[in-house]
C-alpha cells in the first residue's frame, strides 16, 4: 500500500491552479490539489502531513549538465575557487598534500584571469608543495590543468600528446592525464564523493541530474557506480549521457548504463577560458590560436545518423563559434538522410552552445534541437572587462544566447556544468534574468521553466509531463523559505506583473537586482513522493498520522 502525503498552508506553484494551497500524494503521484478546506477533507487518508505554514511550493530544479564524481571530490577535497594567487594556491596545496599523506592530489577549480598576477606556479614549485606527490589541479573550466612530475612520470606519453606543456596541460594531454588522475582514486573515495554530491545536490533542492560520463570525461566504472547508487532509496533521479561516437561498442555501453544517449561531453572543441573553444577568427588575447577542434562535420553527421537510426539521443559539447558551425552543419546532413520526423522526435542536443548565431538557433529549432546552457557563465565571465572579453574581444557581446533561442522557440534547460559552477539553481535563474546583454534576457518565469520542467523534455517525449505540479504528475518537489513575490519580464520598462490574487497571476520568489541577489533557502525535498530533505528548521513541520 502507497503511503500519503499531505501538504498543507503552501504557496503552490501551479498555474493551473493558481490559488492552491494544499496536495495530496499518494506514492509517487499528486492526487489532489486544492485548498485549506479540501486539505481538511484528505487529512485522515495522509501517513503524513507537512505544514508548509506559507513556504514557496514548486517543482524541483533540474541540473541539466553536471560530473557528480568531480563535484563531489571538490566538495570534500581541495577547492580552488577563491584562490587569488600562486602563493595562495601553493600553500592551500600544501596543506592539502600533509592531510592525505601520499595519496593522490586532486583539486580544482583555479582561474588566474581573477588574480591581480596572473602567474601560475611552475611544476618544480607544484613538486615542492606537495613531496612529490601525484597532484592533478583542474582549471574552472576543466579544460586544462596543472599537474606535478610526479603525474606526468605515472604517464609518460602524454608528453608526445596535443597540449602537453611545462605549464597548463591542455587538449589530448589533459586528457589523458585527467583520465589517469581521476582513475587512481580508491572505489571507496568515488562512493564518498558520489554520495557527497547527491546529499548537496537535494539540500539544493534538485530532483534530477544529467550525467556527463564518457571515456575522455569520467569512466564506465565511474557511471556505473553512480547508477547503482541512484537506484537506492532516497536519490534524485539520474539520467546519464554518454560522450562517445557511435559504435557497437558504444551501443553496449549504453545499454548496460542505461543511459539516454551518445552525447554531453562529446568534444567538438574545448573552453574559451583555456582558449580551446574552436573559432573562425584568433583568440583576442593570443593571435596564434584559434583554439582546438577534435571532430569535423562528417564524423558529426555520421554520429547523429547512427543514434538516429538507432532511436537514442545523440550531443554534442561545443562552445566556440567554428564548432557550433561543425555541429549544426553535421546535425543538417544527418537530417536530410534520415526521418525528418525520426530527427526532431529524438531531440538531440548541444551542451553550451554559446557562440550560437541566428542560422544556428533557426537550424536547431527546425531540427527539434535543444540547448543545455550555464546561466552563471554569463554571470562569471560575461561581464564588460571580463574573460570573455579579454580572451574574444567584442564577440563576447554575441555570447550565451538563451533569450534569442527562447523567442525563437528553439529548447532551451539549464544546468551548472558542475564543477565548473556551483549547484545553485536559483542563482541561475537569476543570472538568466540579467544577462549582461539586455537583449538576451527573459523572464524568471521563462528561466524558472528552462531550470526545471525543460530539463525534462530534454531527456525526451517520455519525460514531458514531469518538472510540473499538475494532477497526475510525479511528485518532485522543493519547498522555499521565500521572503518576497515578484514576476519580472524582459523589457526593462516592466519590472512586474500583477500578483493581486484577481490576476490569477502565480507569483515567484523575487530575487532582487542584478548586483544584489536575493536567493530562497530550501527546507525541504521530495522525490517521487518521499522526502529526501529537511532542514533542520522545518523538521517540526512534519508530523505522522496515527
Amino acid at each position: 500500500m502507497s503511503k500519503r502525503t499531505l501538504i498543507t498552508n503552501a504557496a503552490i506553484y501551479a498555474p493551473s491552479v493558481p490559488f492552491a494551497t494544499a496536495m495530496l500524494i499518494d506514492g509517487e503521484e499528486i492526487v489532489w490539489i486544492g485548498d485549506h478546506s479540501g486539505a481538511e477533507v484528505h487529512r485522515e487518508l495522509a501517513d503524513t502531513v507537512i505544514h508548509a505554514q506559507g513556504h514557496f511550493l514548486a517543482p524541483g530544479f533540474v541540473d541539466a549538465h553536471v560530473h557528480a564524481t568531480s563535484t563531489g571530490i571538490m566538495l570534500s577535497g581541495l577547492d580552488l575557487t577563491q584562490v587569488t594567487n600562486k602563493t595562495q594556491l601553493l600553500n592551500l596545496l600544501s596543506d592539502y598534500a600533509k592531510h592525505l599523506n601520499g595519496g593522490t592530489v586532486l583539486g580544482h577549480g583555479w582561474d588566474e584571469t581573477n588574480w591581480s598576477d596572473p602567474e601560475l606556479p611552475t611544476r618544480i614549485e607544484i613538486d615542492r608543495a606537495t613531496w612529490g606527490s601525484v597532484v592533478y589541479l583542474s582549471r574552472v573550466d576543466v579544460h586544462s590543468a596543472l599537474v606535478s612530475n610526479s603525474l606526468v612520470a605515472q604517464l609518460p606519453a602524454s608528453r608526445e600528446l596535443t597540449g602537453f606543456d611545462e605549464g597548463p596541460v591542455t587538449q589530448l594531454a589533459h586528457g589523458a592525464l585527467r583520465t589517469f588522475a581521476l582513475g587512481s582514486i580508491t572505489s571507496g573515495q568515488r562512493s564518498k564523493a558520489q554520495e557527497t554530491f547527491f546529499s548537496h545536490v537535494l539540500s539544493r533542492g534538485i530532483v534530477s541530474v544529467h550525467e556527463m560520463a564518457g571515456p575522455h570525461i569520467s569512466s564506465h566504472q565511474d557511471a556505473r557506480s553512480l547508477k547503482e547508487l541512484a537506484s537506492q532509496a532516497g536519490m534524485p533521479h539520474l539520467a546519464i549521457y554518454w560522450g562517445e561516437l557511435f559504435s557497437e561498442h558504444t551501443r553496449e555501453t549504453i545499454s548496460d548504463l542505461e543511459a539516454i544517449g551518445a552525447g554531453g561531453d562529446l568534444f567538438i572543441d574545448g573552453a574559451i577560458g583555456s582558449r580551446t573553444a574552436f573559432l573562425h577568427d584568433p583568440y583576442t588575447d593570443n593571435y596564434e590560436t584559434h583554439g582546438a577542434n577534435y571532430l569535423n562535420v562528417d564524423q558529426v553527421a555520421h554520429h547523429l545518423i547512427a543514434c538516429t537510426q538507432a532511436g537514442i539521443q545523440g550531443g554534442f559539447h561545443v562552445i566556440g563559434d567554428q564548432a557550433c558551425e561543425i555541429a549544426l552543419k553535421g546535425a543538417r546532413l544527418a537530417a536530410a538522410q534520415t526521418s525528418e520526423s525520426d530527427f526532431r522526435r529524438l531531440r538531440h542536443r548541444l551542451e553550451h552552445a554559446e557562440m550560437l548565431t541566428d542560422d544556428h538557433i533557426e537550424t536547431m529549432r527546425t531540427l527539434g534541437m535543444s540547448a543545455s546552457m550555464q546561466p552563471l557563465f554569463d554571470a562569471w565571465w560575461g561581464n564588460p572587462g571580463g574573460m570573455y572579453e579579454s580572451r574574444l574581444g567584442d564577440r563576447s557581446q554575441s555570447m550565451n544566447r538563451w533569450g534569442s533561442l527562447q523567442s525563437h522557440g528553439t529548447a532551451v534547460c539549464f544546468s551548472s556544468d558542475s564543477p565548473v559552477t556551483p549547484n545553485t539553481p536559483w542563482n541561475a535563474v537569476h543570472a538568466a534574468m540579467h544577462h549582461h546583454n539586455a537583449h538576451e534576457r527573459i523572464s524568471g518565469r521563462a528561466a524558472f521553466a528552462a531550470h526545471t520542467r525543460g530539463g525534462w523534455r530534454a531527456l525526451g517525449p517520455q519525460y514531458d509531463s514531469e518538472g510540473v505540479i499538475e494532477v497526475g504528475a510525479t511528485a518532485n518537489l522543493a519547498t522555499w523559505h521565500v521572503e518576497d513575490y515578484q514576476v519580472h519580464v524582459p523589457d526593462s520598462r516592466v519590472t512586474q506583473w500583477s500578483t493581486d490574487p484577481r490576476s490569477a497571476t502565480v507569483p515567484l520568489p523575487n530575487l532582487g537586482e542584478a548586483e544584489s541577489p536575493v536567493i530562497p533557502l530550501n527546507v525541504c525535498t521530495i522525490v517521487k513522493g518521499k522526502i529526501v530533505f529537511l532542514e533542520e528548521s522545518f523538521s517540526d513541520r512534519v508530523s505522522t498520522n496515527g
